[in-house]
């Protein structure tokens, strides 16, 4: 699930002279994919253990089926 960090966190890049800002943070199973650049560790989406890498990885996988994007229709 894509959505804006509640706490306020922003990735920033450039190019050229425009610089581009996005708020927006990947939340899959309940761990943010930014943690590890914003280091906001109040975040309740905040985890960088070996285990949380594991079940994001799996949550990520289990977005890719079929199954889970049928469910996304109804």
């Amino acid at each position: 699930m894509k959505l804006e960090c509640p706490y306020g966190w922003k990735s920033v890049a450039r190019v050229g002279s425009v610089t581009l800002e996005s708020r927006v943070v990947n939340i899959c199973g309940n761990i943010c994919d930014s943690a590890d650049r914003c280091g906001i560790k109040r975040c309740e989406f905040y985890d960088l253990s070996p285990e949380a890498d594991r079940h994001f990885r799996e949550a990520i996988a289990d977005e890719q089926t079929i199954e889970y994007q049928l469910t996304k229709l109804h």
